[in-house]
């Protein structure tokens, strides 16, 4: 298994940039084909319609986005014009990044952004990445607003919880995991420890016996957390200490009223991690 196809979504933020050169990064040390995803936050022209004289706003805001686009789609071809790497190149005009989720069902790997609520279009890309984590069908890797080294030779951490959205992640992450230097099954157990809890807390070392199979050499390292809120401080405080260069995990395993009432690991995850981040539904 590897990754042949590389999905990148671009838009005019100030993020763009490194997350095109990781995915350019990526698609030569795979030898894959990358395709441009042109996401753009913009309003329907109908919000802009009046009775009279509402189409010198929709030629404005179409001259605008077209604009936008066309300055994206110029860095992503001045990119990849030194390089040796297959690529292609899909915007549609006026959408906003919804109309990308088709795309990336196509693609082995989709690299998006994490999100910033100082950029100037925060509002529009809203829950982003966690939409499209949910539509995708297939491992998201999340570029972090940060710099980030390239996720592959150092090492990478596994989120472990024994969760089918955990084990999609881990085995969707293989290509990655070969080329690591060091693999850490993170075997996350919050207090009080029940009986199902410590049944998925031996599965930990079966998981790296099977990853053992794939050519791939980890070390569980269990974590304890005080209790379930307190999951994402434990593992930030892992990460922080170990400075993994990317994180594989499951995503939204919680039913949406345990999300409410006890936050969110994949949430977390996407509003404060500082590295790349690997996630399956």
């Amino acid at each position: 298994m590897t990754y042949k196809t590389i999905a990148v979504a671009l838009d005019t933020g100030a993020h763009a940039t490194q997350r095109l050169d990781a995915a350019v990064g990526l698609a030569e040390r795979f030898n894959a084909h990358l395709r441009g995803l042109y996401s753009d936050f913009t309003l329907d022209p109908r919000f802009y319609y009046q009775a009279k004289g509402g189409h010198r706003y929709e030629m404005t805001l179409q001259q605008l986005c077209r604009e936008r686009q066309a300055r994206v789609e110029r860095q992503f071809l001045r990119k990849l014009a030194g390089s040796k790497v297959a690529h292609d190149w899909v915007a549609n005009e006026m959408t906003t990044g919804y109309s990308l989720y088709e795309h990336a069902r196509c693609a082995d790997l989709t690299i998006i952004g994490q999100h910033d609520e100082a950029e100037a279009d925060a509002s529009f890309a809203d829950r982003y990445p966690e939409r499209t984590i949910m539509a995708a069908g297939g491992p998201v890797l999340v570029w972090p607003r940060g710099h980030a080294s390239c996720p592959l030779d150092g090492a990478a951490a596994i989120a472990w919880d024994g969760s089918r959205e955990a084990a999609r992640a881990v085995f969707d992450a293989l290509p990655m995991l070969r080329q690591a230097a060091r693999v850490d099954i993170v075997s996350i157990h919050s207090e009080p420890v029940g009986a199902l809890t410590e049944e998925r807390a031996a599965l930990a070392p079966d998981l790296a016996r099977s990853l053992m199979r794939h050519a791939v050499g980890a070390n569980v390292v269990p974590l304890r957390a005080s209790g379930e809120g307190y999951v994402p401080v434990a593992l930030l405080s892992y990460l922080q200490a170990e400075r993994p260069r990317v994180l594989v995990m499951g995503a939204f395993h919680h039913s949406r009223l345990r999300q409410t009432f006890l936050g969110s690991l994949t949430s977390a995850m996407l509003r404060d991690a500082d590295l790349p981040v690997l996630m399956s539904n």
